[in-house]
């Protein structure tokens, strides 16, 4: 398998991957948490690619069936595939009601081929990914690729530092970063721009660790009642990017209503659970979040 002179200082299964898979900063971030955990890529096996619009070079998803060596079990596991896309910041905007029902909750609505809703749309929260993260990174050895995650360098302050999120392609996750593209995706989905320095972080997780290996990073930002009714105001606007098919659709609704209706996933649920349901003295700024 291609992998423009990368061949040589790679061992084992390493060498099955194809470099415009190896290369990509989703699939450095599954190998280095295998790596460090102690298991070994014993064969990987390309089953497709999906590229982002006019970018044929750049890959978005991509799938590989893989031959592990399970270290805590003492085991081989070869029967499952790895699906992967670039991370997703997600933001979570509230209106606190009387009670955690009557909490206000602004989602997105946006048609997705893969629904299996009764409308075929999902409702989530506003967030996605920026195409430029799914661009091959720099070369990076696969000594260095499984390389635990280095502390914060003097030129980034510490505070901007995702602690508890795993390593991107050796290096750290910024948090400043994923906070920036919450930001971009929340004025492309819903037209409001909130300001950085008022959303919270709530750190990353996988969405679907059975389905997939990226992570969503979640944000959320308490808004007033002015800015909620000019979001009201947007409900029939299609927002989102023509050029990438995006097309989403403004919606209000009381936590209450999102789980009477079945509205969400369980993804989805969890995160809005995860932000409304944090103590007060925990809601600091991202940017001041240590």
């Amino acid at each position: 398998m291609d992998t423009d002179g990368m061949k040589d200082s790679m061992t084992g299964g390493e060498r099955d991957v194809p470099s415009g898979i190896w290369r990509t900063p989703s699939f450095q971030r599954w190998y280095t948490a295998q790596r460090n955990a102690g298991n070994v890529l014993l064969g990987a096996r390309p089953v497709w690619t999906s590229t982002i619009n006019g970018e044929s070079g750049a890959g978005f998803f991509w799938a590989v069936h893989v031959r592990m060596y399970v270290a805590a079990e003492d085991r081989t596991k070869d029967n499952e595939i790895v699906i992967s896309r670039p991370d997703v910041s997600v933001v979570a905007l509230y209106r606190p009601g009387p009670s955690l029902d009557e909490t206000t909750v602004v989602l997105v609505r946006e048609f997705r081929s893969p629904a299996s809703t009764p409308d075929g749309y999902v409702h989530e929260l506003p967030g996605g990914s920026s195409p430029a993260k799914a661009a091959t990174p720099a070369e990076a050895s696969p000594a260095e690729a499984a390389s635990p995650a280095e502390p914060a360098s003097p030129a980034e302050p510490a505070s901007l530092t995702e602690p508890a999120g795993p390593a991107e392609t050796g290096g750290v996750t910024l948090l400043a970063e994923v906070l920036a593209q919450a930001v971009d995706e929340l004025v492309e989905e819903t037209g409001l721009r909130v300001d950085a320095g008022r959303l919270r972080a709530h750190g990353s997780r996988q969405v679907a660790a059975t389905v997939s290996a990226h992570h969503a990073h979640l944000f959320s930002a308490e808004i007033t009642d002015d800015e909620l009714a000019w979001l009201r105001t947007q409900r029939d606007r299609p927002h989102g990017v023509d050029g990438d098919s995006e097309r989403t659709w403004v919606e209000i609704a009381t936590f209450g209503e999102i789980r009477a209706a079945r509205l969400v996933d369980w993804a989805t649920l969890g995160m809005l659970i995860e932000v409304l349901t944090q103590p007060p003295s925990d809601r600091r700024p991202a940017e001041r979040a240590s």
